[in-house]
């Protein structure tokens, strides 16, 4: 690294609340001439050629050649986005909102800054035989993605890969997508992209600083095509959309090997891999528990077909978590976020998140714990937070490890404290709401192409529900871990208590002493807002 480099990577540029700080160093290589139109930079060098593009306020394009012209690359949909660009001489700055890029003319140094973190360092070179991207990571940086590794970690720090294209995201808050023409090395050991053969090297730079966030400008760059949520038939696993992605069919007739299909679902959504599908033909081989336990998981999981063979999901199981499993298709297109949401990705803050394979998130409210080893019962690791088993509705602190009854046929799940969850019943549809944070719930009516609302908030001895339905539908409010009521009443008019669940109808409500949950029922028309208020 040069002078300047080492230099300016300890020192502070800027200013915000939360940083940026990279420096992409180029050997040799001056701007001979520059064109900047529409967000895009593109450079005559006196050894070849380069280009930055900017696709998103917090995302770029960089591609480098030597001894030519670029190839044309491929178009990249996105939203015009020009920053302003100045040319003072010796350096080439562009200004987004979010990221400042300064391209050193003399030699094509590149740093991008959005405060007064370093974040990444990074070099382009030339080597021997083809091109290679070096970046810089900290002692302590975890890296995810590429399609995961050979050991059982999630993190990717220390692991080699090769492919011809590559994803991966780190800990310090930046996302970088490979794109080649042939096969690459990925050293996430030393941070080096190796292209060998090529005398150019394409990348894109997302900043997050959040995984979510990355995850949605990645999204941009490779184009999320749309699961058709209004046609695809969840109850039936007998095919799967053009748009998903199929995990390799191998025998999965062990515990191993039931282990490793929930570490590869979670290295994958790391990966950007956002409508996974599993093939029921892989469990054939399989018999007893460990059968058994695999169509528990397959029920749970959002999307599954059968290549070949008999065998299925719990239907009536999956009919109740339909609405929610619709939901997240449509949010995963929309934001390209995974459907499967490892701890590391939806936890990054909490010490050891990355270290759980065998656990994730079905989207953002429901956790996971796959009964994947002999017994009854399964231990895992709470993130933090207040979490309540949806089976036995106990609750639980976390940030500490649990132990829980998992009898066969029980995938355990958990929810935490703040969230809505919808579950779809006969005639009606459940909402069970767990206080005592606000929380809101948007339902995707795939036939409607429209989201029903709900909204839940506590408000000292109050709490207030509400329901903004697109469809006439009635709904069963269940607040959980929830005292008894005093007064529950919408605008019009006062509801009545009852002693039982099953004498519950609209316009009445019940308390569940043994399980201290509050029920309401609630008959909405289609376009209807319905608020309910509950004092206590």
């Amino acid at each position: 690294m040069s002078d300047f480099c080492k230099a300016a990577s300890t020192a502070s540029f800027g200013r915000g609340s939360f940083a940026m700080v990279m420096f992409l160093c180029v050997a040799r290589g001056g701007v001979v001439s520059q064109e900047w139109a529409d967000g895009k930079l593109v450079m005559t060098l006196d050894d070849g050629a380069a280009e930055v593009e900017w696709l998103t306020p917090t995302s770029f394009r960089f591609a480098r050649s030597w001894g030519g012209a670029l190839a044309n690359p491929a178009k990249i949909a996105h939203d015009k986005i020009s920053p302003a660009f100045e040319d003072n001489g010796s350096a080439l700055t562009m200004r987004s909102k979010y990221m400042t890029a300064v391209v050193d003319r003399a030699d094509l140094k590149l740093r991008v800054s959005s405060g007064e973190t370093v974040v990444t360092r990074t070099t382009l070179a030339k080597t021997a035989d083809g091109s290679e991207l070096r970046v810089a990571l900290g002692a302590d940086e975890k890296v995810f993605g590429l399609m995961g590794g050979s050991s059982a970690r999630l993190n990717m720090r220390g692991e080699k890969v090769t492919m011809p294209r590559g994803f991966f995201y780190t800990s310090a808050g930046f996302g970088i997508f490979v794109r080649s023409a042939a096969d690459c090395s990925f050293d996430m050991g030393t941070g080096v992209v190796d292209a060998p053969g090529a005398g150019s090297i394409e990348y894109f730079l997302y900043y997050g600083p959040t995984a979510k966030e990355v995850l949605e400008q990645h999204a941009t760059v490779i184009g999320q095509r749309e699961v058709p949520a209004a046609s695809l038939d969840l109850l039936a696993p007998d095919r799967v959309p053009k748009e998903a992605t199929r995990l390799p069919r191998t025998v999965i007739d062990s515990w191993e090997g039931l282990t490793g299909l929930v570490r590869r679902l979670n290295q994958w959504a790391l990966s950007a891999v956002i409508y996974p599908a599993v093939d029921l033909a892989s469990f054939d081989g399989a018999s007893g528990e460990i059968k058994q336990r695999a169509a528990d998981l397959s029920t749970m999981l959002p999307l599954v077909y059968r290549g070949a063979g008999e065998g299925g999901v719990d239907v009536a199981m999956r009919a109740r978590w339909t609405p929610y499993l619709i939901t997240y298709l449509r949010e995963a297109f929309d934001r390209g976020y995974p459907l499967i949401r490892p701890l590391a990705m939806q936890f990054s803050k909490d010490a050891g998140s990355d270290r759980q394979a065998d656990v994730f998130m079905l989207g953002d409210e429901v956790l996971l714990a796959p009964v994947l080893g002999p017994g009854t019962r399964r231990r895992l690791d709470l993130p933090r937070g207040l979490w309540t088993d949806l089976w036995t509705n106990r609750e639980y602190r976390g940030n500490q490890p649990v132990e829980v009854d998992a009898p066969v046929g029980r995938v355990p799940m958990f929810v935490r404290n703040g969230w809505i969850v919808p579950l779809a019943e006969t005639g009606k549809m459940d909402l069970h709401y767990f206080p005592s944070l606000g929380a809101e719930f948007f339902l995707w009516e795939a036939d409607l192409e429209q989201n029903s609302q709900f909204h839940a908030a506590p408000a000292g001895d109050y709490v207030r529900v509400e329901i903004e339905s697109k469809k006439r539908r009635t709904y069963e409010w269940i607040l959980h871990h929830t005292k008894t009521a005093r007064v529950v009443a919408d605008e019009a008019v006062t509801y009545r208590k009852v002693d039982r669940r099953e004498l519950l109808t609209a316009g009445t409500w019940w308390h569940d002493g043994a399980q201290n949950n509050l029920h309401i029922v609630v008959r909405a028309e289609a376009g209807s807002d319905r608020i309910v208020n509950i004092s206590f």
